[in-house]
């Protein structure tokens, strides 16, 4: 299949060092070169590329807007932010990603051409392999019957599908911060349970992730700390770069023991530290997008310990369907949802006040 890129940036070099080395990857590979946010823009509407390359310094100074824009017409395109050393700030990254950037590079800036042409061609290159990893996946797609998804034998089945969770435990990697925006943004400030979440991202995003997060949200969103004890009504996202558990008084534990699935954190981990440890009872695991398949294992050992609820985003709403994927076909999920529909789902589970008007924005 014709992969079809699409690069937007100002410098000729650098126009130059993209285009050499798709098609010198990928010799079936196109891609067309601009220089201006209007010409991306243009060029989406003509063309349902696969990738699109940009440089942050032409998107303008409403980031989140010009992505936004992005992603309406070109919803499943991933979308790599490109950026000077120089120009890289948190919030610039946090906007952009918060509206579907799948990916973030710091431009490399050696002395010579020809090191920094390996450095782009080797992000290429993984840019690449995951296509290709995606595209057989959904070549070999399985068709599930989704009323047979719903009614998926578990613990919570006998109790007539009543189980009220007492902690909320969130896996999701590509696509996450929009998916995790989406979602947080709906839920009560009156939410009863505390909600951890293992993101995959670099570490020097997941404090402005947060923040970013908190700003939006009625909850408190937090980056988790350890030995803190874990409480309702906030939100703890696991640091970039290191595992986060929890021990039997539901406090936090850091650890930074090797990956798992190639990752750190891992869902996998957060999740057999709660089968194994939780003071409680009754989990709800959520499954977001994501490549890989981490949470799988962890869900696994939570289905046999707990009394777990799991939920899967939809395949139409993912960026990715690789972490869904993985559960769904696993027959550990007990629903798939749209990801416009899951704070509402989730909610469903517990008996929570509403409010008389619609709060924007933090008010804690």
């Amino acid at each position: 299949m014709n992969t079809k890129f699409l690069m937007a940036d100002s410098s000729p070099v650098y126009r130059r060092m993209f285009s050499q080395a798709v098609t010198e990857l990928d010799k079936e590979a196109s891609i067309v070169c601009v220089q201006s946010s209007s010409e991306v823009l243009d060029n989406i509407k003509n063309c349902d590329f696969d990738v699109i390359v940009i440089d942050l310094e032409i998107a303008g100074q409403d980031i989140a807007a010009f992505f936004k824009k992005i992603i309406n017409v070109i919803p499943k395109a991933l979308i790599l932010a490109i950026a000077q050393p120089s120009s890289v700030s948190g919030k610039i990254s946090a906007a952009a990603m918060a509206e579907g950037v799948f990916d973030y590079m710091v431009k490399p800036i050696y002395d010579n051409y020809s090191s920094n042409y390996n450095f782009v061609k080797l992000k290429m290159s993984e840019i690449l392999a995951f296509l290709h990893d995606e595209r057989n996946k959904r070549e070999n797609l399985p068709i599930i019957d989704t009323a047979l998804v719903n009614k998926t034998s578990t613990k919570c089945e006998l109790q007539n599908c009543s189980l009220q969770p007492e902690i909320v435990l969130i896996a999701v990697s590509t696509g996450g911060p929009r998916a995790l925006e989406n979602i947080l943004t709906k839920l009560s400030g009156e939410f009863p349970v505390p909600i951890l979440i293992v993101q995959h991202m670099p570490s020097h995003f997941i404090n402005t992730l947060a923040q970013h997060l908190d700003s939006k949200s009625r909850l408190k969103v937090k980056v988790a700390e350890d030995g803190e004890k874990v409480i309702s009504g906030t939100v703890y996202i696991a640091p970039g770069g290191i595992h986060m558990k929890l021990d039997a008084t539901d406090k936090i534990l850091l650890d930074d023991s090797p990956p798992v699935n190639g990752v750190r954190p891992a869902a996998d981990i957060l999740f057999d530290s709660v089968a194994e440890s939780f003071s409680g009872s009754n989990v709800l695991a959520v499954i977001l997008t994501g490549m890989g398949n981490d949470g799988k294992k962890g869900l696994a050992s939570l289905k046999e310990k707990r009394n777990c609820l799991c939920f899967a985003q939809s395949e139409e709403t993912c960026v990715v369907y690789g972490m869904p994927f993985a559960v769904v076909e696993s027959g550990l999920v007990d629903k798939i949802v749209d990801l416009d529909e899951l704070s509402a789902e989730i909610e469903s589970l517990f008996s929570i006040p509403k409010p008389n008007a619609k709060k924007i924005g933090n008010t804690h």
